[in-house]
């Protein structure tokens, strides 16, 4: 019987060791890390919510700070270095779908693109290289107040903005991802 036991103990601590050496460190949700923006809580259709994010975020400006009226259009390869300062290799590797908000009939500089990228890592990328390769000053006679991207999961948020509308942007998308972002790298500001 006591032979039985320590048999017995000995088998549950060889199953319990393997178990637990098969742990990748991670969240089980994608992340190695375990923070929070490594997991998808934005759902749907990605220009769906990217007019979420816009529409939440108009909710809370003053009428003096709404955001221009806005076409969405979809970025792709051929419009991705423009668009977001990806290269079309860089695109067609890390990006599965884009889309852009950019300023109908505007004085001010405008672009807001939610970027569906293939996984956590290729988001991770994404976002650094959009806030390299992106050029704030492209537009004629006016600059941006602030030029930033942020990721939730496997999405990135590109916002070129004024101070106040780019606030927003920011707290709507933080809303629609149920606060699972990571921290935004603001690339560009106004002097």
């Amino acid at each position: 019987m006591k032979k039985t036991l320590i048999i017995f103990a000995l088998t549950l601590m060889l199953v319990l060791t393997t178990f637990s050496g098969c742990s990748s460190g991670g969240t089980g949700d994608g992340s190695t890390d375990g923070t929070a923006a490594a997991t998808d809580t934005l759902t749907g259709d990605t220009s769906g919510i990217l007019e979420d994010i816009l529409s939440g975020a108009d909710e809370t400006l003053a009428d003096s700070d709404k955001l221009p009226p806005n076409f969405i259009d979809p970025v792709t390869a051929d419009n991705a270095q423009g668009m977001l300062g990806l290269s079309p290799d860089e695109f067609g590797e890390y990006v599965s779908e884009a889309y852009a908000a950019t300023g109908a009939l505007t004085t001010s500089a405008y672009e807001v693109a939610l970027i569906k990228c293939t996984d956590f890592d290729a988001a991770a990328e994404v976002k650094a290289l959009v806030a390299g390769g992106f050029e704030s000053g492209k537009w004629i006679c006016v600059m941006p107040e602030q030029s930033f991207t942020v990721e939730s999961g496997s999405y990135v948020l590109l916002a070129v903005s004024s101070k106040a509308g780019g606030d927003a942007i920011l707290e709507s998308f933080t809303a629609a991802a149920d606060g699972n972002v990571g921290d935004a790298d603001m690339f560009y500001t106004k002097s």
